[in-house]
């Protein structure tokens, strides 16, 4: 989409927002699923050495788009803790 203008500019945010907020969402079905089995096969909800891996997956990625990797780790933080928190959910599991 050839961007000409502010508004135009606006669109594609919008279109692009849809886009990550429908990823997202999907990723967190996902978690959800997850759960049982981790569960069935004697798994933790969390990980930590999977978690690293991801993260320096996720990092060096950032390196590669030209994507701030600071923002790169808050934001895959954020949507680890709520996978977490859905599965923990998903298993009835308090904090």
């Amino acid at each position: 989409m050839a961007s000409n203008s502010i508004a135009d500019i606006r669109k594609e945010f919008e279109e692009i927002d849809k886009q990550v907020l429908s990823l997202i969402a999907r990723r967190m079905q996902l978690s959800k699923n997850i759960a049982g089995l981790k569960r069935d096969s004697g798994i933790g909800v969390i990980q930590p050495d999977i978690w690293h891996q991801q993260m320096w997956q996720r990092k060096s990625e950032s390196l590669q788009l030209g994507v701030n990797e600071a923002f790169v780790v808050k934001l895959f933080s954020l949507i680890h803790d709520e996978s977490v928190r859905l599965q923990r959910e998903a298993l009835e599991i308090t904090l």
